[in-house]
Formats: structure tokens, C-alpha cells, sequence
């Protein structure tokens, strides 16, 4: 399945894993605020993979939170809510900038473990997710 703009599920997740390697990036050279946007863009894009390839729509913000709660009810795992609450406080954090060096670094380490957790999912259904 592909979106109108022609992505798969595999290119979602893959985007999802190039934010994060550059979120890290942007946290080296202490760029809290760039570091905290592409954390929030991985966690988007992960999400998106999994709602595309559930079939739900997903090209508003309200509508990842939809997909979200989907991923929860499916695998009843409540930890994945919380990271993603943790991603859209990262999200805020580029407009406010008021996370320090170890709040980005924790929320980044969250955002992995969203990211391996739904690339897990995704591997369980369908192959690879990346």
C-alpha cells in the first residue's frame, strides 16, 4: 500500500531511522532543539509506517494519535503511548527550548525503543519494516 504521495511502509520506517540517527547527530553537536525536532519527525515517521500498513490515514497530527491508540489496543503495551507523548514533547521542545542536554539524550533513548518496538511489530507481519 502507498499513500498519494507515493510512500510505503519501508520508506516511513526507513525516514523514522534517518531522523534518529540525525537527532543523535544534532545532540553531539548540541543542537538541543534540532535534536529534539528530528526525534519528534522519527516517531512521526514510525508511526506512519505502521499506519500504512494497517491501511489508516495518517497526514494530520491528530490522526497519528489515532493510529497511536490503535498500536496500544493491538498490542496492549502502554509504554508506546508514553513514548510518543514523549516525542510530542520533544516536538514542543523546539519551539520552547527548555529541556537540557540529559532530557533530550532520555527522550531520544525513548523514541529508540518506540522505533524497535514497532519495527518489531511491523517484522512480525510482514518481513522487514525498514
Amino acid at each position: 500500500m502507498t499513500t498519494d504521495n507515493g510512500s510505503t511502509r519501508k520508506d516511513y520506517a526507513a525516514q523514522g531511522r534517518i531522523f534518529l540517527e540525525q537527532a543523535f547527530e544534532e545532540l553531539s553537536r548540541d543542537d538541543l532543539r534540532q535534536a529534539s525536532e528530528k526525534g519528534w519527525g522519527a516517531a512521526a515517521q514510525i508511526v506512519k509506517a505502521y499506519a500504512q500498513d494497517r491501511g489508516l490515514p495518517h497526514d494530520q497530527h491528530f490522526l497519528l494519535y489515532r493510529a497511536v491508540s490503535r498500536l496500544v489496543a493491538e498490542t496492549d503495551d502502554d509504554d508506546l503511548r508514553r513514548q510518543f507523548g514523549v516525542a510530542t514533547d520533544l516536538h514542543a521542545n523546539f519551539y520552547e527550548g527548555e529541556y537540557n542536554e540529559r532530557d533530550v539524550r532520555v527522550s531520544l533513548q525513548d523514541i529508540t525503543r518506540l522505533i524497535e518496538s514497532v519495527e518489531t511489530i511491523l517484522n512480525g507481519r510482514h518481513g522487514t519494516a525498514s
